[in-house]
């Protein structure tokens, strides 16, 4: 089963550690939202989905947020809790609490990460990503399953017991919008503005160079025209 997700914050935290285990850790943090009209419909009740779509459906009130860690692999690291898709209840505590979320911890491999790192640091960020969930399209003991729907497919995740609150994932894909349309078939705006102010006054110093131009033709002064002719492109050139 495959979740093509829209990133919707982005951030990055670091932990250093001193003494014996003296390092540093890197994660991005990234919070998503199903991308299209697609939906995944939980089976303690929430809905993951666009929120464009809430509204239409009236499960605006269920609507479930999705948060992803990624990090890069390490030698020392628990992998039995990473590569993986859970779910957590809701609590209420003394501060509030926090209501159920969707959470995925992925790790990758070091020098797939320093990309993405890299990409971010020079404001290439991911437009969408995509998970692959492990499923079994015919077996029956799966937590997950699909119900096509008239408003887009509908993804079921039978969530309600303990055994299925987690979902093994199977590969991630990071999609990256350079120029043109997206995925979904958002046009990048490439075009440069142009600055009305510097356009006017553009406009003014050619028309003045223009009539100054044709004042010393007149007078046979060929060289003097050239020279202010010189100074425009110049002008021009530094701006």
């Amino acid at each position: 089963m495959w979740l093509k997700l829209i990133p919707i914050n982005l951030s990055m935290s670091s932990r250093t550690t001193f003494g014996e285990k003296a390092g540093t850790a890197h994660t991005v943090h990234f919070t998503l939202h199903l991308a299209g009209q697609d939906r995944l419909t939980l089976e303690t009740g929430e809905v993951l989905q666009n929120p464009a779509y809430g509204a239409v459906r009236g499960n605006k009130q269920k609507e479930i947020d999705a948060q992803m860690n990624v990090r890069p692999a390490s030698e020392g690291r628990d992998l039995s809790h990473t590569n993986r898709m859970g779910y957590f209840e809701g609590v209420t505590n003394d501060d509030g609490g926090a209501p159920p979320s969707i959470h995925f911890d992925v790790t990758i491999p070091a020098s797939d990460y320093s990309l993405l790192l890299n990409n971010i640091r020079g404001g290439i960020n991911p437009v969408s990503v995509t998970v692959e969930l492990r499923h079994d399209l015919f077996g029956k003991g799966s937590p997950l399953d699909y119900d096509f729907a008239p408003d887009g497919s509908m993804m079921v995740w039978r969530n309600a017991t303990q055994q299925n609150r987690f979902v093994a994932v199977e590969s991630i894909d990071f999609q990256y919008r350079l120029i043109g349309a997206d995925h979904d078939g958002a046009v990048a705006n490439t075009t440069k503005p142009s600055t009305p102010k510097i356009d006017a006054t553009s406009v003014a110093i050619a028309a003045t160079l223009a009539d100054l131009e044709r004042a010393f033709t007149k007078t046979k002064t060929l060289i003097v025209t050239v020279i202010i002719v010189a100074c425009a492109v110049l002008y021009f050139a530094l701006r």
